[in-house]
């Protein structure tokens, strides 16, 4: 089930949610975290276990938020499968589906990557609920009224349409000096100052090269 769901190459992020009924993942996600937590999402919806595997993952996440060094063990060429395998099964009860997840990972070597899809599962799931997260980073803190103009524009804009609620986070990060990213989905939107920085040093750089 998850190897067939897997042959799906990279697509591009999709607004809308999905009906209860469905199984198709409510976005269309790109790269690998992406890719699996789609494959995980479809097999959970077929089997109309959505929230156990969300319960499932929310469990492990938890685990590896406490251990640092578990995400290393999951990423070790040193440590062997069947290890590894019991390293899996240490981390609590599980349903069958994420069972058999984690050992479709541990076979293609994407261990590493289970903190990426854990995340991009979460994702699906707020999309399933009719939910979209912005990210907004700052170099200094914005007030409400500039996250609701965010909001605002990304929605009546037309860049996020069809979902039920849009919650924005501010996020501050003072290396970007000015301006704001703004992040949904696979979307960035650079509006930073450190960005446009960047860009005219490539732009001069690039001349005197000439």
């Amino acid at each position: 089930m998850f190897r067939q769901a897997l042959n799906v190459g990279k697509t591009q992020f999709t607004r809308g949610y999905a009906s209860a009924v469905s199984n198709k993942a409510p976005l269309t996600l790109f790269g690998i975290d992406g890719k699996y937590a789609t494959a995980l999402f479809q097999a959970a919806a077929s089997k109309n276990a959505l929230t156990t595997v969300e319960s499932d993952l929310a469990k492990i996440e938890e685990q590896i938020s406490k251990n640092a060094k578990l995400n290393e063990v999951f990423s070790s060429p040193l440590l062997s499968k069947p290890a590894k395998e019991k390293l899996i099964d240490s981390l609590g009860k599980k349903s069958e589906i994420t069972t058999n997840f984690f050992k479709t990972l541990l076979e293609n070597n994407r261990m590493s990557e289970t903190k990426s899809i854990i995340a991009a599962y979460k994702s699906l799931m707020e999309a399933h609920r009719g939910i979209v997260s912005v990210v907004v980073t700052s170099a200094n803190p914005l007030g409400n009224k500039e996250l609701k103009q965010v909001k605002d524009n990304l929605t009546k804009g037309g860049l996020i349409k069809n979902f039920k609620e849009v919650n924005v986070v501010n996020k501050v990060n003072p290396n970007i000096m000015g301006g704001m990213i703004v992040e949904f989905g696979d979307y960035t939107i650079d509006m930073s100052v450190s960005s446009r920085l960047a860009k005219i040093e490539k732009l001069l750089t690039d001349s005197i090269s000439i």
